[in-house]
């Protein structure tokens, strides 16, 4: 990692750089990641006098919030910068590795364009959608789900019964909170999937550090870059925190995502049934096994 800039912040396997991720992931060594995972500018002018920006008002929950625009969240930059990523994945990604990537589901037809570039420069494997729940902004059609495009992989740690759809509430941020910020159990639903313990997980786009959160939770090392210094700072302060690493085993994350599908009202009922009963005795089993009773 020859000429890179002094990190903002350094522990052990977390490095934290505040700058625009243009200027620094050239370079970051050919082959040395082993998960890009990352929020890019959705290129929407969110945030910027827009509904986003002035929801309190227009719901009658108080004057609007100031606007806090995103750097490089007009479509054009947008377009560049996710193809920009993409480009340098392809360079910076260990063999069989991916790039899990963010992308919004309207008014602009975003995720079709990212798909296709996506499968032009890496490979298209998936896009998995994020259910959020309840009504989000939009007159016509409400946007309660946002998408992760997956490159192709050979790196797969879900098994065989991993949906594509994923269902976790929403953050409504606060004025002290990144605008966009994802939920930590998101990012650590990909992590878990695409890496293993110890590997490199890449954000070229951190925000307020979520995916450098999750990834510490998880025992991976983890680089971030921020163009923003005041979403860097949030980043250190959330670092610093007491973090207790979880790792649930892939049994109880089979049995949470049933149990899911079954609160959701999904028509399979008897199926889905066998199968938490099939995933219990087996998560029964490895239990004995890990505690060699």
């Amino acid at each position: 990692m020859s000429n890179l800039p002094k990190p903002y912040y350094e522990e052990p396997g977390i490095v934290i750089y505040h700058g625009d991720c243009r200027e620094i992931l050239p370079l970051l060594p050919d082959k040395s990641v082993d998960l890009a995972l990352t929020d890019p500018p959705y290129g929407h002018n969110n945030n910027n006098g827009d509904l986003i920006s002035n929801w309190e008002a227009a719901l009658g929950e108080g004057p609007a919030g100031p606007p806090r625009p995103i750097p490089g969240d007009s479509a054009a930059e947008a377009n560049e910068l996710v193809r920009f990523l993409f480009e340098q994945s392809k360079r910076l990604l260990n063999q069989g590795c991916c790039c899990c990537c963010c992308c919004g589901g309207g008014p602009d037809p975003q995720f079709a364009r990212w798909s296709l570039w996506m499968d032009e420069i890496l490979g298209f494997k998936m896009c998995v959608i994020w259910d959020k729940g309840g009504l989000g902004m939009g007159w016509h059609y409400r946007r309660n789900w946002e998408c992760v495009l997956v490159s192709k992989t050979k790196k797969w740690n879900g098994g065989l019964t991993t949906p594509n759809v994923i269902r976790l509430p929403r953050i409504i941020p606060n004025a002290t909170q990144h605008p966009t910020e994802k939920p930590v159990e998101l990012k650590a639903f990909f992590i878990r999937l695409h890496s293993d313990p110890g590997e490199l997980v890449l954000d070229p786009f951190m925000g307020s550090g979520t995916t450098l959160v999750a990834a510490k939770q998880l025992g991976r090392r983890a680089i971030g870059i921020e163009i923003e210094e005041k979403y860097c700072r949030i980043a250190v302060e959330r670092l610093r925190q007491e973090v207790l690493p979880f790792e649930p085993s892939q049994e109880k994350l089979e049995l949470e995502q049933l149990s899911i599908f079954q609160q959701g009202g999904h028509p399979d009922q008897e199926g889905l049934k066998r199968a938490i009963e099939d995933w219990i005795v087996e998560d029964a089993i490895k239990e004995s096994e890990r505690h060699g009773s």
